[in-house]
């Protein structure tokens, strides 16, 4: 994705970084940049090549990839510039990563300034909240984009234009790219989930966020952040004046309340008990701080999701939307892809999730206790190569909020999948173990009745299995309807 603005030159990007132009000529210097990357394989002509060290490998190794495609100049630490021995101009800087996002902020134009750009933080919520706020928007003439966990997406001549991501939040120069797109598209709102992974590794740095909202947060990506404490700190980051103006935060969290009293920007919270913005649960009536009412005529399912839509309905008044067309429109929402996603004719009821913490399960099978008059059937896995500290609790969650709990594999990655399902387990698991997933959903189905309820859970919207590192298509959504369909159920 290159820039479609007055593009920078060589010497601007030299002058930001406050690097010495002296071994390159007035030409180079006078060369347009198209566009940035920090990876090889996405270099198109005129874009700056950031190669940075990684996990495995260095990226100045890929420096001839990145020739080949027509890199102008390179960019690197001290240990990629003795790597490349690439014959281009070159400038090395210490700390690569964390300069990545305010220089591709820069060299398409800083797109955010131009947007008004809400992000969504937390745990669990992110893609309800966002994917709601940009139906708020577009709904009420506003033209809306977002990004997060199901891509990017947003509207450009009357189509709408999907932009695929493997991550919750992309590297910081796909993601100034995708702002300058929607920008130059004449989006004017755009809803973003931000990872505690992408603060952390400096992915929003350079972005300039209107409002910023915390939904929760519990065990998850202790992998990556090591305690509670260190993944609290990350998300923390996102609440102060170098991201964002301004905040709503739900205080039912302690995480949230402890955010709310301690948040150095103009911060509003959110709540079922005491906050400035309450929600009563029993009637779905949202109060705003003046003492208004607003009464919500909400499709979604559980009592997590009735705060995800006050937040939203929140935000969209907070950047100009009205709260009753607001509350008009949740009333026709269709849902969000893997959220709580109902499969088939009804009977039984199958619904696909994305719950993969702890937490999370726990809340979206209590709330699924009132849907149905039988049993609830529950499908959950672990994936392998993710916080192994969890997955004991996972398998307690399920064991303890489902009437028939089948434990079995997710995304195993390189990890020896029945070695997952022991370690969820335990010794004294009171269901059943179904290591292949096909097979486990197939179980879960024959066992309900027409009044039972059967959730899947873990996997949501993904369209792939990984194991050993391939991809093999498998859709939850789609494995149920096959099954559904063999059985005449469908």
């Amino acid at each position: 994705m290159s820039v479609t603005h007055a593009a920078r030159s060589l010497r601007d990007i030299f002058d930001l970084l406050g690097a010495s132009p002296q071994s390159f000529s007035d030409a180079q210097l006078a060369t347009p940049v198209q566009g940035i990357a920090v990876e090889s394989s996405k270099i198109s002509s005129g874009f700056i090549f950031v190669a940075l060290p990684g996990e495995h490998t260095h990226g100045a190794h890929f420096v001839a990839d990145a020739l080949n495609r027509g890199a102008i100049a390179l960019i690197t630490d001290e240990e990629g510039v003795a790597i490349s021995g690439a014959q281009i101009p070159l400038v090395k800087i210490e700390n690569t990563r964390e300069m990545v996002g305010t220089l591709s902020s820069f060299v398409y134009g800083d797109p955010s300034t131009s947007m008004q750009v809400v992000a969504v933080t937390g745990t669990n919520g992110k893609t309800t909240v966002t994917s709601l706020l940009e139906y708020f928007w577009n709904g009420s003439g506003i033209s809306a984009g977002v990004i997060g966990t199901l891509g990017a997406r947003f509207y450009a001549e009357g189509k709408m234009v999907s932009l695929p991501s493997t991550r919750t939040t992309p590297e910081s120069c796909e993601l100034q790219a995708e702002l300058a797109l929607m920008r130059n598209a004449g989006v004017k709102a755009v809803a973003m989930e931000v990872s505690s992974h992408a603060l952390s590794l400096h992915r929003v740095d350079g972005i300039h966020f209107k409002l910023a909202l915390f939904t929760n947060l519990s065990q998850d990506h202790l992998d990556f952040h090591n305690t509670m404490e260190e993944y609290f700190l990350a998300k923390s980051k996102l609440f102060t004046s170098s991201f964002s103006e301004c905040a709503l935060i739900n205080v039912d969290d302690s995480y949230g309340e402890r955010l709310f009293a301690n948040c150095d920007i103009p911060s509003v919270s959110i709540s079922t008990a005491v906050g400035d913005w309450q929600l009563s649960l029993s009637d779905l009536q949202l109060t705003s701080p003046n003492g208004e009412n607003h009464i919500l005529n909400s499709p979604l399912v559980g009592d997590f999701n009735q705060m995800n839509a006050a937040m939203a309905l929140v935000a969209f008044a907070q950047t100009g939307g009205n709260m009753e067309e607001g509350i008009e429109l949740l009333r026709r929402f269709p849902g969000v892809p893997g959220r709580l996603e109902r499969i088939g004719a009804g009977a039984p009821l199958i619904l696909v999730d994305y719950a993969h913490t702890p937490d999370a399960v726990t809340r979206v099978l209590a709330s699924l206790r009132s849907h149905t008059r039988g049993r609830i059937i529950a499908v959950l896995g672990c994936g392998g190569d993710r916080d192994p500290l969890k997955r004991p609790e996972m398998g307690r969650a399920l064991q303890d909020g489902a009437d028939l709990a089948i434990a079995t594999s997710d995304n195993p990655r390189s990890e020896d999948p029945a070695a997952i399902l022991a370690a969820m387990c335990g010794e004294n698991f009171n269901g059943s173990q179904i290591l292949d997933r096909r097979e486990a959903i197939s179980y879960a189905i024959s066992q309900a009745t027409d009044e039972d309820l059967v959730l899947i859970a873990g996997k949501g919207h993904e369209q792939g299995q990984e194991i050993n590192g391939v991809i093999t298509p498998f859709d939850d959504r789609e494995v149920a309807l096959e099954i559904l369909a063999k059985r005449g159920r469908s």
